[in-house]
């Protein structure tokens, strides 16, 4: 079967192929930076270093974090098919909730410019283009799964309503970057650490103001994601044209 049509449009397979091919460019932005640092991670793996592995000096987090930020993009590259396949309600309900559960992963990587800093060894700049390259691949990971998901909800409700609901997801992207970032919880945690999550968040949304702070932040990335989504969804409507 080719691979091509594990897609449901050839504008689909080509955006694929764009979001693959930025994703390779951050992993050749980190290896060019591991091979001028002398650090190699299979030697770090196989020591069992994995906090060195996995610490702000090898900057090889962003890796596992781009992965996640996958997650939720392949989950609705598939969306489609599948509903159109088994016409199951519970299915697609399942899919949904995951790709929910796991969508803030891929704005999230916008926050790890945190670690930039001054290293020895390595110039500010080029640690910038790293964790700039690793956030706006999985920016836009994103910004195509939400605009799939989109138009998966305006094929079965009003063009208004869905743009509603994709608000409020936009709005949970938000919060949800606050339970990862300040909160330290992960997207597995709902099925691992249902209760425990649940009873955080109850605690949070009736007493704020002990985090007003980081929901503050939190707020503002939503801000941020809303105003950046907008002009990209209306330039993903427009009339496709031939890039190759």
């Amino acid at each position: 079967m080719p691979f091509q049509s594990l897609f449901t449009d050839h504008k689909q397979y080509r955006l694929f192929l764009w979001i693959g091919a930025s994703t390779l460019f951050n992993l050749l932005l980190l290896a060019g930076r591991l091979y001028h640092l002398e650090i190699n991670p299979f030697t770090l793996y196989w020591s069992g270093d994995y906090l060195q592995l996995r610490g702000e000096a090898t900057l090889l987090f962003l890796v596992w974090n781009l992965f996640l930020a996958w997650i939720p993009y392949l989950i609705t590259l598939r969306l489609h098919r599948l509903d159109q396949r088994y016409n199951s309600r519970i299915l697609t309900g399942l899919l949904l909730m995951t790709w929910l559960c796991f969508l803030p992963n891929a704005p999230y990587i916008l926050t790890d410019l945190i670690h930039l800093r001054a290293r020895p060894g390595i110039p500010v700049w080029y640690d910038l283009m790293v964790i700039l390259s690793f956030a706006w691949t999985g920016l836009m990971l994103g910004y195509l799964s939400l605009n799939e998901v989109q138009h998966f909800m305006q094929q079965r409700i009003s063009r208004g309503l869905s743009w509603l609901l994709t608000v409020g997801i936009i709005a949970l992207s938000g919060f949800g970057i606050f339970l990862g970032r300040f909160l330290r919880w992960n997207s597995w945690d709902v099925l691992t650490n249902p209760f425990q999550l649940f009873e955080e968040i109850i605690s949070v949304l009736f007493n704020p103001a002990p985090y007003a702070h980081p929901l503050g932040i939190s707020a503002l990335i939503t801000l941020f994601l809303l105003l950046g989504y907008l002009p990209f969804s209306t330039m993903m409507s427009r009339t496709e044209e031939k890039i190759f």
